[in-house]
């Protein structure tokens, strides 16, 4: 048997996809708020198979699919016990304007 290597990128993509796939077996509407989600790209990662995560993070390489929070350094910096509070009614990404 062979083992795959996978980069840290590749790792954390194959991580978020099966996260987002097992979420949305339980609760569309959670995960689409968990993950910031709109309600095509929950459609599509969802009915994602096992085969299909695994040859879109072969495929995508060491690109990221999933980008940082904007106020990823403002969380970080931040007393802990106060972060997931804060983290919790932010929003993960920047309002439309």
């Amino acid at each position: 048997m062979s083992q795959v290597q996978l980069s840290d990128v590749q790792y954390i993509n194959l991580s978020v996809l099966n996260a987002i796939k097992t979420s949305m077996q339980r609760d569309k509407v959670e995960t689409c708020c968990r993950f910031s989600l709109d309600a095509a790209q929950a459609d599509l990662l969802g009915n994602l198979s096992t085969d299909q995560i695994w040859a879109i993070v072969a495929n995508v390489g060491h690109a990221t699919l999933f980008p940082p929070r904007h106020d990823l350094l403002s969380l970080l910096q931040t007393p802990l016990p106060l972060a997931g509070p804060l983290a919790t009614v932010r929003s993960p990404t920047l309002p439309n304007r």
